[in-house]
């Protein structure tokens, strides 16, 4: 899924993301993402600052 979020990779810096929701979207709106740049393959989740070489949230793995 294209989500329009703003968010940039954590690693190289680029724009062109893939995002996906991972959570259950709250009160308030908000809700949990994931992202893989489309450049580098990074997975992360960018509110958290970590980086995943898998993530069975989103079936995706580095291999």
């Amino acid at each position: 899924m294209k989500i329009e979020c703003g968010c940039h990779c954590i690693k190289c810096g680029k724009t062109d993301l893939e995002s996906k929701q991972i959570g259950e979207i709250e009160s308030d709106g908000y809700f949990d993402m994931h992202h893989t740049c489309k450049s580098c393959n990074t997975h992360f989740d960018h509110l958290e600052g970590e980086i995943f070489g898998s993530c069975k949230k989103c079936k995706y793995n580095s291999n």
